[in-house]
């Protein structure tokens, strides 16, 4: 078996050919009308290829001088006739800024057959380039996260 290599550099997917704002723009057609967020993140969903696999959401709160809530949406996205054989992006609402938003996060070359090995593998990665240690008692909602795959 060949060595799993991930890679966190920036990337897009090819079904994404407009960015956010333009999605936003055909949501309202009056640049008084606040965004339907809902309609926001319906349309950004309706573009996610069906060879696509919804992993779940985790919502989270974030604390500083403030608290808010992020709600993340991870999906796993088969790569064909690619150097990488798995794409690990989200769709996240971040309640401070008040919008739906794109995040690729990584591909990963390796586990080509199962989606669910290549999601724990990415995801574990992420987590911990984000200093998330899952042995604390307190994200007990992202291991839960990782036994629903």
């Amino acid at each position: 078996m060949e060595k799993a290599v991930i890679n966190f550099e920036e990337f897009e997917l090819d079904f994404l050919n407009s960015s956010n704002e333009e999605i936003e723009n055909e949501v309202t057609d009056n640049d008084d009308e606040e965004v339907d967020n809902d309609e926001l993140k319906e349309n950004m969903q309706s573009r996610i290829p069906n060879q696509t696999i919804y992993l779940g959401s985790i919502e989270t709160e974030e604390e500083n001088w403030t608290s808010w809530r992020i709600q993340d949406e991870y999906y796993i996205h088969p790569l064909i006739n690619d150097e990488f054989d798995w794409a690990l992006f989200r769709i996240t609402w971040d309640d401070n800024w008040g919008r739906w938003e794109w995040s690729f996060d990584a591909r990963l070359k390796g586990f080509k057959t199962n989606y669910k090995d290549a999601a724990t593998f990415i995801i574990v990665k992420l987590w911990r380039k984000w200093k998330i240690n899952l042995n604390k008692k307190a994200n007990k909602i992202f291991v839960d996260f990782l036994e629903r795959i």
